[in-house]
């Protein structure tokens, strides 16, 4: 299981994706153990784009 044809695949941990601004979490999305996640999203909340950073 998880074998491709270039070799492993890594491990991917989900996480959710929060408002900077009203601490919503919109989104959920997966990512690298090693990787940090910020992403510019529309939050339904605020009704605009913000940045969303990873939470868990």
């Amino acid at each position: 299981m998880g074998e491709q044809a270039g070799g492993w695949r890594a491990a991917r941990i989900a996480v959710s994706l929060a408002c900077s601004e009203c601490k919503s979490r919109n989104y959920k999305t997966t990512k690298a153990p090693d990787q940090v996640v910020s992403l510019r999203k529309f939050c339904k909340q605020c009704k605009k784009h913000t940045v969303h950073n990873e939470t868990k």
